[in-house]
This record gives structure tokens, C-alpha cells and sequence, in this order.
């Protein structure tokens, strides 16, 4: 399989990114996803390694957690395994509807808003 590392890297320079998988992926899986994630390229990377991953709840039931830094915000959806959107629909439809939006745990705060200026 090939890396697109290179292309995360690419568009971490110009806009924000959105990485997710489920918790059961056996193909594409947290543990892999999080180690070409840690040999990125990127300005921030120091920063999104030392953020804090929030578990994320929506109307008292755990939906995941979210690490977020600058523009990239990394997603893993409790109950979920490669096919995502199929697995955990409110989950996906809700991750993607409030990343879009900015609101929830992708609120874009003052002061990432003012780091993430500098990277672009």
C-alpha cells in the first residue's frame, strides 16, 4: 500500500484537515494511523502530539475522542471498524456536520485561530 503522507503534509500547509477511523479498523487502524502520523512533516506536529484527546460525548453517549491541534483534528469513533458512516451514522453524520461548522469540539478558538493564520 502506498503512504499519502505526503499529501496530509501538503494540504496541512493550506487548510484544515480532518483524519477519523473507527476504533475497530482493522485496516486502516488507530495504532498505524497515529504512527505515520508522528513522522508528518509539519510545524505543528510537536504541538498535536502534546495536545490532549478529549473524549467526545453527544447527549451522554461516548462517541469517541478528538485530538485536535491548529488545523488537523484527528477523530477515532467508538464502535466503529472501517466502513465508518455504516457502523456509527449519527457519529460520522455528526463529526462531519460539526467539523464543518466549527462548533462542539472543533470550535475554533482565538487563539488556535491566530496560530493556525501563521502556518498558512
Amino acid at each position: 500500500m502506498k503512504s499519502t503522507k505526503y499529501m496530509v503534509e501538503e494540504l496541512l500547509r493550506k487548510t484544515r484537515v480532518l483524519l477519523y477511523q473507527g476504533i475497530y479498523d482493522l485496516r486502516d487502524g488507530v495504532v498505524s494511523t497515529e504512527a505515520w502520523m508522528k513522522q508528518m512533516n509539519w510545524n505543528g506536529l510537536e504541538g498535536f502530539m502534546e495536545a490532549e484527546r478529549k473524549v467526545w460525548k453527544v447527549d451522554r453517549e461516548l462517541f469517541g475522542y478528538v485530538q485536535r491541534y491548529l488545523n488537523l483534528s484527528h477523530v477515532v469513533i467508538s464502535g466503529a471498524g472501517h466502513l465508518v458512516p455504516a457502523d456509527k451514522g449519527r457519529s460520522a453524520q455528526t463529526m462531519i456536520e460539526d467539523w464543518v461548522m466549527q462548533k462542539g469540539l472543533f470550535v475554533a478558538s482565538e487563539e488556535n485561530a491566530a496560530q493556525t493564520r501563521r502556518f498558512y
